[in-house]
């Protein structure tokens, strides 16, 4: 049974690993397709506003392409991480086989998308759980159900 844990905000590139590092930039490039390094996908400022005049006037502010609510989470099973799980964008995500840049499964407007059945209903049950995967969400019965046993 599989647990997401060590939930961490990210919010720089500054405390990143090289890997990590890796990870926010293949998200981002997954998400939106741009190929850009983590330090600017994590490049906005404190006050949320990326060109820095803090004037939140949403016009050309240079703040496409970063990843807002980035969040680190640890998928562990018997003790060992197995997945390193990427949330941003309130409802999008990518996990990754731990230590590495494998992307084994994305979440796309809150839906965990998975190619392999085993590792899906896996990450669905640990999701729910965790309180990652909304009710409304197709496959929130099924994964609820799994998660139960």
């Amino acid at each position: 049974m599989a647990d997401f844990t060590n939930r961490r905000p990210v919010t720089s590139a500054d405390s990143l690993t090289p890997l990590q590092a890796a990870q926010v930039a293949l998200s981002g490039r997954l998400y939106d397709g741009e190929d850009l390094p983590a330090e600017r996908r994590l490049s906005a400022d404190v006050d949320g506003d990326a060109d820095g005049d803090a004037d939140g006037d949403d016009g050309d502010d240079g703040d496409e392409g970063v990843l807002h609510f980035c969040e680190l989470w640890d998928v562990v099973a018997d003790g060992v991480p197995r997945y390193e799980a990427w949330f941003y964008q309130v409802d999008s995500g990518s996990i990754f086989l731990a230590g590495t840049t494998e992307v084994v499964a994305e979440v796309i407007q809150c839906g965990l998308e998975c190619p392999d059945p085993e590792r899906r209903l896996e990450l669905g049950a640990a999701m729910v759980r965790a309180g990652l995967l909304p009710a409304s969400d197709s496959a929130y019965r099924e994964f609820r159900e799994a998660a139960a046993m």
